[in-house]
């Protein structure tokens, strides 16, 4: 029986898992510039041949921006579900090598997207990327609620909260690619609406929250 429970893919040291996908965040984030043209901003012979060049490389700007503070969100959102994760298993391990997975191939639908701004294919491939990327990264938290994964002190408001919380990004996404078939411009701008919907959640889940934490300092003062 030891002998099984050695060979099993379960443990409670979760360190390689967040390094792993730290470093897996790091190069896609680094790879994520190279879609623009550095050349372009060297060596201008005016500054209208430099304003030029960086009105040409609008769109991979554009991308670039939109796709930074999209990975820095999973980025938070992985660092933050983690820090209720006590323990792992081999399908946790499975399903975060899945999330890394569509995380790591953004750099290429943010290439797709950016070097075809005005073909709602492109933005579908991009949009679908980032909702299955979510949704991946949702149904990690999920998994954690349903078993035995989760700090025993992990209250049912706060898988509620991170449930919204990780589900706006692919529903506003998933909610874009219709909206690119009738104009791709309009659901470019569509992610604006991220940071909208999150603060209405925190808004909606404030109190609750702020009530949980007293009743977690009630506690530590009476254990104290």
């Amino acid at each position: 029986m030891a002998l099984q429970q050695e060979l099993r893919d379960e443990g409670q040291d979760l360190s390689r898992m967040r390094s792993l996908s730290d470093g897996v965040f790091a190069i896609v984030l680094t790879f994520l510039i190279f879609r623009l043209d550095i050349a372009k901003f060297i060596g201008a012979e005016s500054d209208g041949v430099l304003w030029f060049n960086l009105k040409s490389q609008g769109p991979a700007l554009l991308g670039y921006t939109l796709s930074f503070f999209i990975i820095a969100s999973f980025w938070l959102l992985h660092q933050r579900v983690f820090r209720h994760v006590a323990r792992f298993n081999g399908t946790l391990l499975w399903q975060n090598m899945l999330f890394l997975f569509f995380v790591s191939i953004l750099p290429l639908t943010t290439s797709i997207h950016s070097g075809n701004p005005n073909l709602p294919s492109a933005w579908l491939m991009y949009a679908t990327n980032n909702a299955v990327a979510g949704l991946s990264m949702l149904a990690i938290w999920l998994r954690c609620c349903r078993t035995e994964l989760m700090n025993e002190e992990t209250s049912k408001v706060v898988e509620s909260f991170f449930v919204w919380r990780i589900g706006t990004i692919p529903i506003v996404f998933l909610a874009s690619i219709p909206v690119a078939y009738k104009s791709v411009q309009w659901a470019t701008y569509s992610p604006a609406m991220i940071p909208v919907l999150l603060g209405i959640i925190h808004v909606v889940f404030s109190t609750k929250l702020r009530n949980l934490a007293i009743l977690h300092l009630r506690k530590e003062d009476r254990a104290a």
